[in-house]
């Protein structure tokens, strides 16, 4: 073979393999490629799973979610510790049980005719004493309808007509009274039982007749009589120079997803139904812009932009995210931050009773557990999310956010350990609003403004009515009368 021909073997033979290399740098590149798209999805995917597994193993215990999203299934963890003590009253509890009457408005005497053994007549002998037992019971329910009558007399001298005058309030030739009245508003927006259902109670137990509409119009009638009353409570809580709760909570009205708002103390409260939750509202319903106490909530931002009042944190909020650090997250620092929490708080309500405020000795060391915790929590949240850390548009961890709420408001977090009248949490509020969901699972969504309104107004008078120790019944029944109980002036 010519060295010509060998050249030219070599020179194709050198052209295939550069061709095969090639080929396998594109195919290389290609797979390079593919790799990655599929290494984002995946990592797009394990972050997605987190989180998903993370919305599931929420519960009432460890976030914001309400219990009544809990899922049945699960059994959630409360965050009260056990007390050592048996169920009922304690060892040396003065129990309280039925006494006898002094007066009963029936009695009914046994007689003992003859003897049990000889048969002897007893009828003429004097009984040595009595064997009492007394039965409480509801009397018959009767409707009593009182008929006035205004006579009309002429007068002989002058030949005028007069009449007598009815009493202030009787207007029609038939009406229902003030006390059927408020027993209808008392069972729709007290005991939150809806309107047909109202109507039957009512039929059932008095044999009263009432339309559901004739329901609504006494709620109305309630409502527009409560408006200066409503403003009293509403001024009183806005003057109020200690501590008012804030909370809101959504609710459906005319099929539209609104907000009820709450302001309340340990006196008054005050409801206001409005379609925006942040400061629109707040603005619109003019307490906490006034406001210059105390103010406690969730660390809802909208409340932090008001500054001419003092705020705290509520820790039941914090307790709960801190549970769901540990068991969604399983980072270290988030259980002794809960027992430093729940230890201060034990604190404080031990020295409540003989002091004023804790020694400064005790506020030090707990303010420098609590630095501590923080720092060893930073440093842990860094090893286990070091890798968002560097990326500037990273969604923040769930750890982190709490560990940056927990520094930035300590103050705020622990107010209640600095001034004793502050309280640990803002369960006032929640338990203040925790009706309005009752109410929309017993009688269904508010289906007008109107309705809402109503509910609001009426509710925040019986709210502070029961607040102040006044019968809730009686006072419904004033509204519909000349003289309406203003709790505020009680």
């Amino acid at each position: 073979m010519s060295e010509g021909k060998i050249i030219e073997i070599y020179n194709q033979g050198i052209s295939q393999v550069i061709d095969a290399i090639q080929k396998l740098t594109v195919e290389i590149k290609s797979q390079k490629a593919e790799i990655e798209i599929l290494s984002k999805e995946n990592k797009h995917l394990t972050e997605r799973v987190k989180s998903l597994e993370s919305q599931v193993n929420k519960n009432s215990n460890n976030s914001s979610k309400p219990p009544s999203l809990d899922d049945f299934k699960k059994k959630t963890k409360s965050l009260r510790t056990k007390s050592g003590k048996i169920p009922g009253g304690q060892k040396g509890h003065e129990g309280a049980t039925l006494e006898l009457s002094d007066n009963p408005d029936e009695i009914v005497t046994h007689t003992v005719d003859k003897c049990d053994i000889c048969g002897e007549s007893l009828q003429d002998v004097t009984p040595e004493r009595h064997i009492i037992r007394q039965i409480v019971d509801i009397p018959e329910i009767k409707v009593k309808v009182i008929e006035h009558r205004a006579e009309v007399k002429k007068c002989p001298k002058c030949r005028r007509k007069n009449t007598g005058k009815f009493p202030d309030g009787i207007t029609n030739t038939v009406q229902y009274s003030e006390k059927v009245k408020a027993v209808a508003v008392y069972l729709t927006q007290y005991q939150l039982i809806p309107y047909k259902r109202g109507t039957e109670l009512i039929y059932d137990m008095f044999g009263i007749s009432l339309s559901q509409g004739t329901m609504v119009n006494f709620n109305t009638d309630c409502y527009d009589t409560l408006e200066p009353i409503e403003d009293n409570i509403k001024s009183s809580i806005t003057d109020f120079q200690e501590t008012v709760h804030f909370d809101e909570t959504g609710v459906f009205i005319d099929k539209k997803r609104q907000w009820l708002h709450v302001a309340s103390n340990d006196k008054y409260t005050y409801y206001e139904a409005h379609e925006k939750r942040g400061k629109e509202a707040v603005d619109d319903i003019d307490i906490l812009a006034n406001f210059t106490g105390t103010a406690v909530h969730d660390c809802w931002k909208t409340y932090h932009m008001y500054s001419n009042c003092d705020h705290a944190l509520c820790n039941a909020h914090i307790l709960r995210e801190l549970n769901g650090i540990s068991e969604l997250e399983k980072q270290n620092w988030a259980e002794p931050m809960k027992n430093l929490l729940i230890e201060i708080k034990k604190e404080v309500d031990l020295t409540w009773n003989i002091a004023n405020a804790l020694t400064l000795d005790k506020i030090e060391a707990f303010e420098k557990r609590y630095a501590q915790i923080l720092e060893d929590g930073f440093k842990e949240d860094f090893i286990a999310n070091s890798k968002s850390y560097y990326k500037n548009k990273a969604k923040k961890s769930t750890s982190l956010n709490l560990l940056n709420r927990l520094s930035g408001y300590k103050n705020q977090i622990l107010a209640f350990m600095y001034d004793f009248d502050i309280p640990f949490d803002n369960n006032l509020a929640e338990r203040d609003l925790r009706m309005t969901k009752v109410k929309q699972k017993i009688s269904g969504t508010f289906r007008s403004e109107d309705g809402a309104k109503a509910f609001a107004r009426i509710r925040g008078y019986i709210s502070t009515v029961r607040k102040n120790g006044l019968n809730t019944l009686d006072c419904i029944k004033s509204v519909f009368t000349l003289n309406p109980i203003d709790p505020t002036l009680v």
